[in-house]
């Protein structure tokens, strides 16, 4: 499913201003921004580390949607986006920060964006089947 354009405008004005309210001049000690979505009513709700809402925006499309890789493969694609267009670039936060995707009880799911000036995560992707290879290699070694 992908949002409409509209959507993706009204969701990327809730981001922004969520963000707003860290361009000052006293530096943040924030150092996550949790994205939760209320499957029932399509509601997204953006909160910082003690847990103050900062933004809120419906989104219809997910309006009773449970699936949470829909809502990762959206929010990741738009921040992604506006990383690459410098809408973080004048937030005065201490980095490394994320934006992470939390579930009903809070519960981290998956890092959305990482920020950090010397580290770039290129893929979620990245690593899959390490382990299963790692494992492997390690037998093998072992049979030697």
């Amino acid at each position: 499913m992908s949002l409409s354009r509209e959507t993706q405008e009204m969701l990327q004005k809730a981001i922004t201003k969520m963000a707003s309210k860290y361009i000052s001049a006293e530096e943040s000690n924030v150092t996550d921004f949790h994205l939760k979505v209320n499957g029932e009513n399509g509601e997204l709700t953006i909160f910082d580390d003690d847990d103050t809402s900062l933004a809120r925006v419906h989104i219809k499309e997910w309006e009773g949607e449970h699936n949470e890789t829909v809502y990762e493969k959206e929010l990741q694609s738009l921040l992604a986006k506006m990383h690459q267009q410098g809408a973080f670039d004048s937030l005065n936060i201490v980095k490394p920060y994320s934006f992470v995707l939390t579930d009903e009880d809070n519960q981290s799911i998956v890092d959305l964006l990482i920020i950090d000036d010397d580290t770039l995560i290129l893929s979620a992707d990245l690593l899959e089947g390490f382990d299963e290879e790692m494992n492997a290699f390690l037998k093998k070694l072992l049979e030697e």
